[in-house]
């Protein structure tokens, strides 16, 4: 079943890079041959043949075969309890590029399933020692892998350990039954059946970079072509409704703590107060939901704000109140797909774990607003964007792209 599932993963991303190629040719007006049914069909057939040999095939077995430990690399686990002995069975079942297993690390010792500290435990690998022990094993054993399967650790001293081993250059994944929710919501991984994060470097920057820079620039031009008209038309709708002017300027931080304008559809009356908001950002930091929905769910986004006009909570509800950011993808200061920008305010109260959410450019749409935004607390909606710059590619962003259209038409959690 998982060589099924790589599989259809591989098909899955060869399709949209072959949809990309595709695309660059036509705006490009690319001669005929290349825009040839049949030079396309050869394109996706022979590139999908090479990429299921390397990744799927005998070329794979022959590098397993013939490097060994040197192209599986070595890991560790933090954690000796049974979440960690779990993880440890189902690394050592994966396919045989797994990172090798070297060894258990954990401050607080050796323990037991139950959680006390057994007189003769047992471990499928040597007890190596403790957190520290991390940085001397990158150095002398060149792991390059650290599995995090500690449930009685915070999220923020997760993330906080997984920085300092980032900078280290090992990949780091984060193993806890409490993403339950939240990979349910995203078709995350997991290990020894429970839901795993990876957190890695962002891979956006060099030629990714620029490829999804000129992706952003080639939709919203096309797409501000599209959507003149609608545009116009809420324009109109948002004079003729309420004083004031259509557009709504504000302060928002973006990549690395940069500040810059952002421009929205004025969705609530002028001069208003933001003190109630102020509030809400307080209690969403600290965990308290705003309101609670007919079914019994927490809802973290506010609600029922009075200084919200009617079609301004219209465009809420749709989210076409943001389109004019299309703007700020045009300048750079944002990007089609990514985390949401913060109020300054908000930037001010974030941990330093939290602020690592912002370390790419901000987005108009990305996992949270497709993973039921409403519902999604804030720690949650941390850890969506910390998942997303770990693993993200182009065709995450056209599938999050993708999955935005339907949220937009339901006007899914946009209360």
């Amino acid at each position: 079943a998982k060589g099924w599932k790589q599989a259809g993963l591989l098909a899955r991303s060869w399709m949209l890079a072959t949809g990309l190629v595709i695309l660059g040719i036509f705006l490009l007006k690319a001669p005929p041959p290349l825009r040839s049914r049949l030079a396309l069909g050869l394109f996706f057939l022979l590139g999908l043949g090479a990429m299921a040999t390397i990744r799927l095939g005998p070329v794979r077995a022959l590098l397993r075969r013939r490097y060994g430990r040197a192209l599986r690399g070595a890991g560790v686990i933090v954690g000796t309890g049974a979440l960690g002995r779990r993880v440890a069975l189902a690394t050592a079942a994966g396919d045989g590029l797994s990172p090798e297993l070297v060894g258990f690390v954990d401050d607080r010792g050796l323990v037991s399933v139950s959680g006390g500290r057994p007189a003769s435990p047992v471990l499928p690998a040597p007890f190596l020692g403790g957190l520290e022990t991390v940085e001397r094993l990158a150095r002398e054993q060149r792991i390059s892998r650290v599995v995090v399967a500690r449930e009685d650790l915070t999220r923020g001293r997760l993330v906080d350990l997984a920085h300092e081993w980032l900078d280290l250059g090992l990949q780091v994944t984060l193993v806890s039954s409490a993403f339950e929710v939240m990979m349910a919501r995203t078709s995350g991984e997991t290990l020894g059946g429970v839901p795993a994060v990876d957190l890695r470097r962002s891979p956006q920057r060099g030629w990714p970079l620029a490829v999804k820079r000129a992706l952003d620039l080639t939709l919203v031009v096309t797409g501000g072509l599209v959507l003149a008209p609608l545009l116009a038309l809420i324009a109109l709708g948002i004079k003729a409704t309420s004083r004031g002017p259509v557009l709504f300027r504000q302060e928002r931080v973006g990549r690395m703590g940069k500040r810059f304008t952002l421009y929205k559809f004025r969705s609530m009356v002028v001069n208003n107060d933001d003190q109630a908001h102020r509030r809400y950002v307080r209690a969403l930091m600290e965990g308290k939901p705003a309101a609670v929905d007919a079914n019994g769910d927490k809802i973290y986004k506010l609600v029922d704000d009075p200084r919200v006009t009617p079609l301004g909570q219209f465009l809420r509800r749709t989210s076409l109140d943001e389109l004019p950011q299309l703007w700020n993808v045009l300048t750079g200061d944002m990007s089609l797909v990514g985390p949401r920008p913060c109020l300054p305010y908000e930037w001010e109260l974030y941990e330093k774990w939290q602020r690592h959410r912002l370390d790419v450019l901000p987005g108009i749409t990305g996992l949270w607003q497709v993973s039921g935004r409403s519902h999604v607390s804030f720690e949650d909606m941390v850890l969506l964007d910390l998942h997303y710059i770990a693993n993200w590619s182009l065709g995450l962003d056209l599938l999050l792209l993708g999955r935005t259209v339907p949220v937009v038409l339901a006007g899914t959690g946009g209360h």
